[in-house]
């Protein structure tokens, strides 16, 4: 059976809760918040919220308390930097460096997610999303004071993009009091504008100035891509509220350019009653934890964790995460140290006393020239031998330290459904058994892996079945 998931999102208005399993919506419910309990996507009333999501997973009786959770995307800040190659070891302090720079505001101020979309020809292309401190802080205080355990967390305008399934398109969503434009370019959302309306307009104000907006993030994308602008040909995909509008709407939001609109199609099954549209923020935190290419013709490029680094779980250490041969065959290694450091110290012995006991006997007895150059050339043969130990002794020091090297970065993208069991490696090669709770277990960490510049390919073999599913992965360095 398919793993179990829970997305959450809050706004202004409303409380969105979808559960699913696989493709599935099972459980899906929308609870009213009263005005002034969130405001801009600030929740400003923790205890209360967090009395409304107690009763609401009481009545949808949802025995799981991890969640996906979304926060809004108003005071958000996004970029894309172009660096030079960095070691990876130097790359989180240049990137936060030039988004200080770039984004010109206090890091302290906000939480900074990064994602290196790829790198070509010496250069990097990173997707940057700063999100305020209080937003998120307040978000996670209300959910674990409703006994919510957050485990994921994205900015809403990126779950929408992920949600699409064009690679180049517009997407709008409207709810009573804000909205948000995303302008994607082959899977990136470049350009992002979330914004709040008076809750007291009328419906003809919100389009007029939804309509304004679009204007202005698509004549600012245009100016900065002169080379190639948005086609009308480009699509207007809706989601939220705007679904539900007359096409007066959509023929307004159309513009002169007679620009496609159609409402954003929903990259999962639609079982009877759902209504998608509603839904997508919590569809795009679903479709975080699946690969690319499953079920949808496109999704967005960007996708990181939100949630900030203090709030994630510890990572587990190479010793609770590696199963018993592996800690053994390191154990084994050192044992094959100790004993060639014996052998050596043992033979060193014996030759010296060896050759005590030659030259006495050749005072003593007169021993001929030839026997004393045969008996030279044996002393030489075991120097010769103690010499190729040594060597043997710092080959299996430098393996082990590249071994140790090589799990350490294969411990560094473990997702939490997914254990490790066996680690084995080879000339070029390390091969990895394992256990993964889901396929989307699985393929995360397959994703993680072959992001990593250490291994130049990633291979992998998954057992069928639907949770606790074995697989094999091998890396080439």
């Amino acid at each position: 059976m398919a793993k179990k998931q829970v997305s959450l999102h809050i706004d202004d208005a409303a409380i969105y809760v979808l559960v699913f399993r696989g493709q599935q919506p099972q459980e899906w419910a929308r609870l009213p918040l009263e005005p002034g309990l969130v405001k801009d996507g600030l929740i400003q009333n923790e205890d209360a919220v967090a009395a409304k999501l107690s009763e609401l997973w009481r009545s949808l009786e949802i025995g799981t308390r991890k969640v996906s959770a979304a926060i809004s995307g108003i005071n958000c800040l996004y970029s894309l930097l172009s660096l030079p190659e960095i070691p990876r070891d130097l790359l989180p302090e240049a990137i936060n460096r030039e988004a200080s720079r770039v984004l010109g505001i206090s890091m302290e101020e906000i939480y900074l997610s990064w994602q290196v979309l790829y790198l070509r020809r010496g250069e990097m292309l990173v997707y940057l999303a700063a999100s305020p401190r209080s937003s998120v802080d307040t978000l996670i205080s209300t959910l674990r004071l409703a006994g919510l355990d957050p485990y994921l967390m994205d900015i809403k305008p990126l779950c929408l993009a992920r949600a699409a399934t064009e690679p180049r398109a517009i997407i709008v969503d409207t709810q009573p009091t804000s909205f948000d434009i995303i302008i994607m370019i082959d899977g990136i959302p470049e350009v992002v504008r979330s914004l709040s309306l008076p809750e007291e307009a009328s419906a003809e104000d919100k389009i007029g100035t939804l309509k304004e907006e679009l204007d202005r993030a698509i004549t600012f994308y245009n100016s900065a891509h002169m080379d190639r602008p948005i086609a009308p040909s480009v699509p207007l995909l809706l989601a939220g509220d705007l679904v539900q509008q007359e096409e007066e709407a959509w023929e307004i939001l159309s513009g002169r350019e007679k620009r496609p609109v159609q409402a954003l199609p929903s990259p999962m099954e639609t079982p009877g009653g759902f209504l998608p549209a509603q839904y997508l923020t919590n569809i795009g935190l679903a479709l975080k934890e699946r690969a690319p290419g499953k079920g949808a013709v496109a999704y967005s490029l960007v996708n990181f964790n939100v949630l900030p680094e203090i709030y994630q779980p510890k990572p587990r250490k190479l010793s609770e995460v590696l199963f018993v041969p592996t800690i053994v065959a390191g154990i084994a290694l050192l044992a094959v140290f100790l004993v060639f450091n014996i052998l050596i110290i043992n033979r060193n012995n014996t030759l010296s006393a060896d050759l005590a006991a030659v030259n006495e006997l050749a005072i003593l007895r007169g021993v001929q020239a030839e026997d004393m150059i045969a008996l030279n050339q044996q002393v030489s043969s075991v120097e010769d031998s103690t010499n190729a130990l040594l060597a043997t002794l710092g080959n299996l020091a430098a393996t082990r330290e590249e071994f140790n090297s090589d799990l350490a970065e294969i411990n560094y993208y473990l997702p939490d459904g997914v254990d490790l069991q066996q680690a084995s490696i080879g000339s070029d090669t390390i091969s990895v058994n394992g256990i993964a709770r889901s396929e989307e277990d699985y393929f995360t960490y397959w994703s993680r892996l072959r992001e990593s510049p250490r291994f130049s390919s990633v291979l992998g073999n998954l057992s069928p079945g639907e949770h606790n599913i074995p697989f094999t992965l091998t890396l080439t360095k």
